[in-house]
């Protein structure tokens, strides 16, 4: 019999009662059974953790409080037992035979370090994220936005980055690199930051499109939200200075200015003045987190012998027709 690889999902939910059942139903009905199903109850108040507990194998880890994306998630990946590690959100509802791809994959593709889902809206459609890349000064980008779902197959490709609402990690990786950053509380940029360091240390992130996931966007903080611009923003200057080469930082603040000059966008006025006041209080702490990142990425690559990929590149998408 062929080896299969085992799969650890990870459910990180705060007050997702109401969205869990959803997720876990669907969860069940994966047609790869060599998996283990860990939902981290990530300080709710709604009882999130008992619902989850109905649920017959499901691990349940509880946080007191609100540890973030990255840390409700680090708890999770501390626990898992795969042989890779995929983290869900819990306004997720997966297909039946999602996993098969992403195994195939994960035993196939000699330099991954990440893999992504083709996210989906509801109904099954239209596409919410086909792999996604990064602009100059940061501000992030999903292929195949709105487009209609093609009919045919579509290959493994090649991505900058892919989202964390369907994000698979090879289980090596955090121990080269270390879990998810939780400076990024309370969510946004923590995987897009893990997708770049992981390509600074030679691994790749692939879209997996094979690997369709229905998501709900944005259900906790509301899409395009003034709180979730606020986040957004903040966390971009963050990803921005700790990650950017030298030579990137000054074409980021550029590119910043000329996006502003094109766009005026009104409705980011408040939460890119709140970004820029949190990024300067906290300005010590990121250089601190920044040297500490370089001094690691230095470490691993003279330990491992890779050579750095320039996760700036913008690279053609798997779905370039229908962009």
């Amino acid at each position: 019999m062929p080896y299969r690889p085992m799969a650890s999902i990870i459910v990180c939910s705060l007050n997702g009662a109401s969205r869990l059942p959803a997720c876990l139903h669907a969860l069940m009905r994966s047609t790869y059974t060599h998996r283990e199903i860990i939902v981290v109850d990530n300080g709710s108040t709604d009882g999130t953790g008992d619902v989850a507990r109905r649920h017959a194998g499901v691990i349940v880890l509880r946080a007191e409080t609100n540890l973030g994306f990255a840390g409700g998630n680090n708890l999770g990946l501390a626990k898992a037992r795969g042989d890779f590690f995929i983290l869900l959100n819990d306004d997720t509802e997966v297909d039946p035979g999602w996993l098969e791809p992403i195994a195939q994959a994960a035993m196939t593709l000699p330099d991954w370090g990440l893999l992504g889902c083709l996210l989906v809206y509801p109904g099954g459609q239209r596409i919410q994220h086909a792999g996604a890349y990064i602009e100059r000064n940061g501000l992030t980008k999903h292929y195949g936005y709105g487009a209609p779902v093609p009919s045919g197959p579509l290959p493994i490709a090649r991505v900058p980055y892919v989202t964390g609402a369907a994000l698979v990690i090879n289980r090596p990786l955090i121990g080269l690199l270390g879990p998810l950053d939780e400076a990024y509380w309370p969510i946004y940029f923590e995987e897009t930051d893990l997708c770049w360091r992981a390509q600074e240390i030679g691994f790749a992130c692939y879209l997996v499109p094979a690997s369709r996931v229905v998501h709900h966007e944005s259900m906790t903080t509301g899409i395009y939200s003034r709180g979730f611009l606020m986040k957004y923003h903040r966390n971009r200057w963050r990803f921005i200075l700790k990650n950017f080469p030298r030579r990137d930082l000054l074409r980021a603040f550029r590119a910043e200015l000329g996006w502003l000059r094109r766009h005026r966008p009104g409705d980011h006025v408040v939460p890119l003045l709140h970004a820029t006041g949190a990024t300067l209080l906290h300005l010590p702490s990121i250089l601190s987190a920044r040297r500490r990142n370089r001094k690691r990425l230095w470490w691993v690559r003279n330990r491992i012998g890779t050579v750095r990929r320039d996760p700036l590149e913008i690279l053609p998408s798997p779905l370039e027709t229908v962009r």
